[in-house]
Parts: C-alpha cells; structure tokens; sequence
C-alpha cells in the first residue's frame, strides 16, 4: 500500500484571510464601489461574525495591496487599483539579470503583434497621440544629449526620455485593442524599464545635437507606417529598435 506524503494536510484558511476574501468579493461584484467609504470595523466584525482584531488585520492586508486606503480619523475607502504601480513596488523582488535578457524576446513578440493589429485598428486620434509621443520623445533626447556629461542634471534626464519611449510603446500597444496583449505588456513594463535604461545608455552616451540620432528617426518612420498601415515597415523598425546587441543609436 503506498505511503501518502505528510506535505497533503490540508490547511485551514484563517479568519482574517476568509475576511480579506469577502471583501475583495463585494469589491469584485460592485456592492463596493471605487471612492466609497466602506463599513466600520465595528459594523463589519458584527456582519463577518468575527471580532474587530479579525477585521483590521484583513483592513491591513487590503490596505498594502492598495485595494483600501484607510484614513486616519475619516474611515476605509475603495481605491481604484493601479496594477502598473504596484509592480513597481515589488519589481525589485523580481528583477533579475536573467529576466532582462528575456526582455528582448518578450517585446519582440508582444510589440510586433500590438504593431500588427494596430495597423489594422488604430484610429485617427491614437496615431495623433503617437505623434504627440514622438515628439515628446524627440525633445528629451535633444535634452538629455545638449547637456554636458558632467552635469548632475544628466541621470535625471536620462530617466525622463526612457520613461517616454515606454510612453511611446506603450501607446502602440494600446492602439492594437487587444486587452490581453497590453496586460501582458504593463506586467512586463517594469522589466522594460530596466532594459531600455540600460540599452539608451550605451547608444546615447557619446552622441551630441550634432550627431543624426537614429532613435528619433525610428520612432517618427514607425508613427508613419502605422499611418500608412505599412506593418512590414512597422516590423523591421521594431525588431531593430529591440535589438539588445545593435548598440548604434537607440
């Protein structure tokens, strides 16, 4: 007769995190709603049939998720859950070289397909957007490579023109209209950081406003090609920008 593993027992779940379910359930079904200050912890612990200690400590555990934000004096709010900022909070326990070095392989795959769709679905007002990205992106570059490698200002800027080339995709995968597709990209985004920062340093480092800049040129000719709904063009501009080993300019 075969031996059963002792890792079988089951395990009962605690009160507080049956509390924590059930609110994240009138949450999840609406009887919640975002802004809306919930109930006591007093009124709560008489509706859960459970004692207030119960009730804060499930509070407590909604609050760090950023599902609840509780005032002090005021009360417990519904907070309007920001997915993208709380990994940002987290993403440094998940950060890792070896998940970097996927990046590339991800975007390959997501931003080529977003790229695809959007070609076929972008409307008029998105592709003003893109350009409105485009441009924005042209400015910090001009920014960031006009100022001196010496001057304290440089990692700030630095920073700022990466945070607006994710803007930038970030906005080509909005326009495929596929809400799986630009999940998948804001769970990745955090990752993407990193490699973009790292990539925009090595090509940016050494160029000057006299140089030609060919990552401002890339962005305008893909902001173009969605347009003119020419994804081929879309694809090689992409996978080029992508590249994690082509260190011309970003």
């Amino acid at each position: 007769m075969a031996e059963l593993s002792r890792n079988l027992k089951i395990k009962k779940p605690s009160a507080p995190d049956l509390v924590c379910e059930e609110m994240k359930s009138l949450i999840a079904q609406g009887i919640w709603q975002k802004g809306q200050k919930i109930p006591s912890e007093s009124e709560m612990a008489d509706t859960f049939g459970v004692n207030r200690f119960t009730v804060r400590m499930a509070l407590q555990k909604l609050n760090t998720l950023g599902v609840l934000q509780t005032k002090v004096g005021d009360g417990t709010y519904v907070c309007s859950f920001d997915f993208e900022k709380h990994l940002q909070t987290i993403s440094e326990f998940y950060m890792t070289p070896e998940l970097l070095d996927d990046v590339a392989e991800f975007r390959s795959m997501i931003e080529v397909e977003c790229a695809r769709l959007a070609v076929m679905r972008a409307t008029p007002d998105e592709i003003e957007k893109l350009r409105s990205c485009c441009k924005d992106f042209e400015d910090k570059v001009i920014a960031y490579v006009s100022t001196p490698h010496n001057s304290p200002d440089r990692k700030t800027l630095l920073t700022a023109l990466n945070d607006s080339d994710i803007e930038l995709h970030s906005q080509l995968c909005k326009m495929s209209h596929n809400e799986l597709l630009i999940y998948a990209y804001s769970t990745a985004k955090e990752a993407i950081r990193e490699y973009t920062l790292t990539l925009g340093h090595r090509r940016l480092i050494h160029l000057t406003t006299t140089d030609d800049i060919t990552s401002i040129e890339h962005h305008w000719n893909l902001c173009h090609a969605i347009e003119n709904r020419d994804f081929e063009t879309c694809r090689a501009i992409l996978l080029d920008m992508i590249d994690y080993h082509n260190t011309e300019n970003l």
